[in-house]
């Protein structure tokens, strides 16, 4: 009756060793009832659960009561499943135990839908926090891996032209196999992974041993030197259909996948897919952002153009004054030359200031590339009020600065933080530009504030600005002005936030505060 059972039904003594396996569990494990008695059936265990499971029986056994274990079973091909073990004693006519009753039960099925979920609800957080892209294709492969018998997993990108092959993630590849397709064109030639990648359909090389295809590149050979004897490639696609990478297993027998693996192979295809298009969003993204910022400064040039041409004509209108007075002293008889030499200073001094003020405007509205370093607010203050003089007089503004020297650095890109200061002192001087009944001031200071932040702030003695607007003006193309574009205090915010920074507006009838405050750079030496 007990062989009739169709679970693996077991029996030992009082002394803890196997004494009968009923024949199910003789053919689940290829196992004979000799071999099986003792000890003997603890072969079947898989050598990684095996101490643990012996250690848990022993528990059992000494404390004479039922108890459940798990370890992974040998199944008579040699591929192991996850397996319960209930145990109960059973009790002779004193009271005391005389044996125990054993049944397993394959719990494989659950087991990997539990990891699955487990790994799943992982890589969604890793992507949802922001980790790198490496790190997260690593962790998809070893997850699929843990979740997987026998196979080692791959993830190859394709770059952003679809023309070349990029290593993604192959933790347990040997590093060299994975660099030999690094790179490789996107070709149908190319191995399983290139032809993935090419014809945007699976490819699945179920023997390398006997495959005929690629041998122009020499996959088959090279996969069989480092012991791949199968290998399934599935490509990788964004939400348009666009083929982004391929998801490559490897086993080291010949294989074909089954239903169950073409189940994983869906779900991890497109968990890849969710954590790939993440990143190349937010590429693009950055594109855009950059690009913005690009426009709100050389919109911003337009408004300063007269500033510009008030600068640079000085030292100019300078320079040439005193040439002609140098060349009048050299062409004296005899040449005053100590007269002339003054002048010639005087000529480089000017020279110097033009150059200034043009290497300033290079600077910031050249649109290179982002860089952060330490930096001063006072001082990148006191550069862009020098370039907004001309400026700040045609609108006849009395400027007040409060810039302290000892302030602590911050860690930031100078060309960025100085567009914010400059669309702050423009927004300052539009809202005062209709200001006639009272002095036009402007106040930019700096401060160190708690919490180990450095403040600056732009008070403007303007029209004002309620609490609806002020919680409004950094949306982006919302403006007040009669010809804004709305894109310098949205740019603003943007550059602000990014550097882990926050900007607000502070309303009031006569006048309005913008501040922005950004964190001490934790390393003070530059």
């Amino acid at each position: 009756m007990v062989d009739a059972i169709p679970g693996l039904v077991w029996t030992a003594g009082a002394d803890g060793d196997v004494d009968f396996v009923n024949a199910r569990w003789r053919e689940y494990t290829g196992m004979s009832a000799g071999e099986s008695s003792g000890r003997g059936c603890w072969k079947a265990i898989h050598p990684d659960d095996r101490a643990a499971v012996q250690q848990q029986w022993a528990s059992i056994h000494a404390s004479g009561r039922a108890g459940e274990m798990e370890a992974r079973l040998r199944r008579s091909d040699g591929a192991y499943r996850w397996h319960r073990f209930r145990v109960a004693p059973s009790m002779g006519a004193s009271g005391a135990v005389d044996g125990w009753c054993g049944l397993n039960t394959d719990i494989e099925d659950r087991k990997r839908a539990q990891a699955l979920l487990a790994g799943e609800n992982k890589l969604l957080e890793m992507v949802a926090s922001g980790c790198r892209l490496p790190v997260v294709l690593d962790a998809l492969c070893r997850v699929f891996e843990q979740v997987t018998d026998e196979c080692t997993c791959s993830v190859i990108l394709v770059d952003a032209g679809g023309t070349h092959l990029q290593q993604g993630a192959s933790p347990s590849l040997d590093p060299e196999f994975t660099r030999s397709i690094d790179g490789r064109p996107v070709d149908v030639e190319n191995g399983p992974c290139a032809m993935a990648a090419t014809l945007n359909e699976q490819v699945v090389c179920a023997d390398v041993a006997t495959e005929t295809r690629w041998s122009s590149y020499g996959w088959c050979r090279l996969a069989l030197s480092f012991g791949v004897r199968a290998c399934w490639s599935t490509p990788i696609r964004s939400s348009t259909g666009k083929v982004v990478g391929t998801f490559g297993l490897h086993y080291a027998r010949p294989a074909t996948p089954t239903p169950l693996h073409q189940e994983l192979i869906a779900q991890f295809t497109h968990l890849a897919s969710i954590a790939i298009m993440r990143v190349l969003e937010e590429e693009a993204l950055e594109k855009v952002r950059s690009e913005f910022a690009h426009v709100a400064r050389v919109t911003s040039l337009g408004t300063l153009a007269a500033s510009i041409a008030h600068e640079v004509n000085q030292p100019l209108c300078g320079i040439i004054s005193n040439a002609g007075a140098g060349l009048r002293m050299l062409s004296s008889v005899p040449p005053r030359v100590e007269n002339a030499e003054e002048t010639v200073k005087r000529i480089l001094r000017d020279a110097n200031r033009a150059s200034d003020v043009i290497a300033r405007l290079r600077a910031l509205f050249g649109g290179k590339p982002s860089r952060t370093d330490l930096i001063d607010l006072s001082e990148s203050s006191r550069e862009v009020i020098a370039l907004s003089l001309g400026e700040l007089q045609r609108h006849r503004v009395i400027l007040l600065t409060d810039l302290p020297s000892s302030l602590p650095a911050v860690r930031a890109d100078r060309v960025q933080v100085q567009q914010v200061i400059l669309n702050l002192l423009l927004n300052a001087l539009e809202s005062m530009r209709r200001v006639d009944h009272r002095p036009r001031e402007l106040l930019i200071r700096t401060a160190r504030e708690e919490g180990g932040r450095v403040l600056l702030t732009v008070k403007d003695s303007g029209l004002g600005l309620d609490t609806e607007l002020a919680e409004r003006v950094f949306e982006p193309f919302y403006t007040t002005k009669q010809n804004g574009m709305g894109i310098g205090l949205s740019v603003s915010r943007t550059i602000v936030e990014s550097h882990q920074g926050r900007i607000w507006a502070t309303p009031g009838h006569s006048g309005a505060s913008f501040s922005f405050s950004l964190p001490e750079a934790k390393h003070q030496d530059a």
